[in-house]
């Protein structure tokens, strides 16, 4: 490939004139452009001809009256194993839905389009993996005035001595419409909790722009440049969901610091794209697990695999070419797992399937900090090769968010299937699916124009 003028410049601008750039129109400040990762589609040649629909897993089911009854949903949810939590104990309320749960299989929706990402042409730390720079999110700005107790902890953050960009809802969405394809607005839209969107938000601002994304209810807790080492390309918080079956394959999204054009953050926006894109319910991220699928995340967890921690946690392990319930332990991720090393004279070798996997692509060290709850329900997540802790959150006192909001975890549903009310705007899929793929170095994806890849 030939490199052009348009590689640098955010996808809504390859062929618009350079003065309409503005830091209201590229929803970031356009000095920034130099350091950014940019994002090109290219056409398959599958997209359908006509509007025929491919069936989810639940639509399969609901054809063949096998969808989870209310005591079956009960009886998988349960963390007791004395009453239930998976199929062998709950055959009595799920026979039909559990002999059919990784066995029927839904046909593969039409893979329409490659998104590639090329990474940042300069770097204004080359010894860096992760920018100094901070993103956060809130509806509206949080003022002293308005916010005396949350305004503090935002001030740790703004106060670090990094970049710091506030994205209120307006900024948030032109950031999607200037550096995405489309689709990637439309699930942002699709979705009704504010809480989904600005979880598919942050996992696409750090795909352009890398840094590090903070909840507004977090306190930073140490220094970043003593936190976020130069060696550094990807952090994140062990979380919750899995303790129990000893699966803790969710990573907390509410403190994350990452390397720009970062394979993990790719797969994550992949994943939650196709997925609410094709209106996926309960029912369809249990078969998402397959094979073994761990219901005690599926079920009592379901609210966190729309775009949130487990579907986080489930990307990481694709990218690492793992079962998607495999949990995170603190310390060092090893982009390559024992089972694809082997052995040779004594000599250990990584046996990949290709020159472009993507374990290949991943930069620098990936850590995961440990959860470390106190006995007052706040947590702090600690780094304990550096013997730091990293950052605080759930601190009541420092909690003055409206009450009024509705919170994203009333969309759960205890025995009906979860995604069927308040998840999304309408019931309208799209019945194809994407696909982002990180570029190697060197390697230039030419225009913005949908080109066929053939």
């Amino acid at each position: 490939m030939v490199a052009t003028r348009s590689n640098s410049l955010p996808f809504a601008f390859v062929d618009r004139p350079q003065h309409e750039m503005t830091k209201i129109t590229l929803g970031m400040n356009i000095e920034y452009l130099p350091f950014i990762a940019t994002v090109r589609e290219y056409s398959t040649g599958n997209k359908p001809t006509t509007n025929e629909e491919t069936p989810n897993f639940y639509d399969m089911l609901d054809m063949f009256d096998c969808l989870p009854s209310e005591a079956c949903m009960t009886c998988l949810a349960a963390e007791d194993e004395i009453q239930g939590g998976n199929c062998e104990l709950c055959q009595g309320h799920c026979s039909c839905y559990c002999k059919s749960l990784c066995l029927v299989r839904p046909p593969p929706k039409p893979l329409v389009a490659e998104w590639r990402v090329k990474r940042p042409t300069s770097f204004k730390d080359p010894d860096r993996h992760i920018p100094r720079i901070i993103h956060q999110t809130w509806f509206e700005p949080i003022t002293r005035e308005k916010y005396p107790k949350m305004s503090q902890l935002v001030q740790s953050f703004q106060q670090a001595g990094w970049q710091y960009e506030f994205y209120d809802d307006d900024r948030a969405a032109q950031f999607l419409k200037a550096h995405f394809p489309p689709a990637v607005h439309e699930a942002y839209d699709a979705l009704l909790p504010g809480a989904y969107k600005a979880d598919l938000f942050r996992y696409c601002v750090l795909l352009i722009m890398g840094g590090v994304y903070a909840d507004v209810d977090v306190l930073l807790e140490s220094g970043l440049d003593e936190l976020i080492l130069p060696s550094v390309g990807f952090m994140a918080p062990q979380d919750t969901p899995g303790t129990e079956s000893g699966h803790r394959c969710c990573l907390w999204n509410g403190f994350l610091a990452v390397a720009p054009a970062h394979p993990f953050i790719a797969q994550a926006i992949q994943n939650v794209v196709n997925h609410v894109r094709n209106r996926y319910t309960s029912v369809d991220y249990d078969d998402m697990l397959c094979p073994d699928p761990d219901f005690s995340i599926s079920h009592t967890w379901d609210t966190l695999l729309t775009a949130g921690p487990c579907v986080l946690g489930v990307s990481v392990n694709d990218v690492l070419r793992l079962h998607r319930k495999t949990g995170f332990e603190p310390g060092d991720i090893a982009p390559i797992s024992n089972s694809d090393m082997g052995q040779s004279d004594g000599t250990n070798k990584a046996h990949l399937s290709s020159p472009d996997d993507a374990r290949l692509l991943i930069p620098g060290r990936s850590i995961i900090l440990r959860q470390d709850r106190e006995l007052n329900h706040w947590h702090r997540f600690v780094w304990d090769e550096m013997k730091m802790v990293a950052i605080s959150t759930d601190l009541p006192e420092y909690d003055d968010r409206p009450k009024s909001l509705v919170h994203y975890s009333e969309t759960h549903q205890k025995v009906e299937v979860y995604g069927l009310q308040g998840v999304y705007r309408n019931s309208l899929r799209s019945n194809e699916e994407i696909t982002i793929s990180i570029c190697l170095d060197g390697e230039l994806a030419v225009s913005n124009a949908v080109t066929d890849l053939d």
